[in-house]
């Protein structure tokens, strides 16, 4: 349930303030270039149209009259930003939620596979040294980064050079 309202808590964050959507996916990079692009692109739009502004806004009614004084040419192109970011910010929290479950399905096969060698007579935490059959091969399991085919008996994915989940359990 926490993996399905994240993505959708870092898109309303991204609209509420800039790359603050990113930065609750721990996407730090992200948080800085879109915090950058939108204020930054606010600072240019309103220095190009030059469009004055009050420092001494003391009451949200004022701040809200301030705002609709702002030209469309600068409003809209922002408006457009933030919402490019919060678009942003929800389809990495679902990608993030995505690798989350492949890694852990991948996690639960292994688990599995290694009971099963424990009830035939294998040596107990050997996941690696189950066979897939009678000729002998290794056993192959999906790599949770890359999703392609791997060794069971490497602590790493031979493609994307990831470390594999059961290696952590040694």
């Amino acid at each position: 349930m926490r993996d399905q309202l994240r993505p959708v808590l870092a898109a309303v964050l991204a609209l509420v303030f800039p790359g603050l959507g990113h930065l609750i996916l721990r996407r730090w990079g992200r948080a800085l270039l879109w915090h950058l692009t939108i204020v930054g692109g606010g600072v240019a739009l309103l220095t190009l149209y030059d469009v004055e502004t009050s420092s001494g806004l003391a009451t949200p009614v004022e701040a809200a009259e301030a705002a609709a004084a702002f030209p469309s040419e600068v409003t809209v192109p922002i408006a457009l930003i933030t919402v490019l970011s919060s678009i942003d910010a929800y389809i990495v929290g679902r990608a993030d939620a995505v690798a989350r479950e492949r890694v852990d399905a991948t996690a639960e096969a292994v688990r599995r596979r290694a009971a099963s060698a424990d009830d035939d007579g294998a040596a107990a935490g050997a996941p690696a040294t189950e066979t897939d059959g009678e000729d002998g091969d290794p056993v192959r399991v999906e790599c949770p980064n890359c999703g392609k085919e791997t060794d069971a008996e490497l602590d790493f994915c031979h493609w994307c050079t990831e470390p594999l989940p059961w290696n952590d359990a040694e």
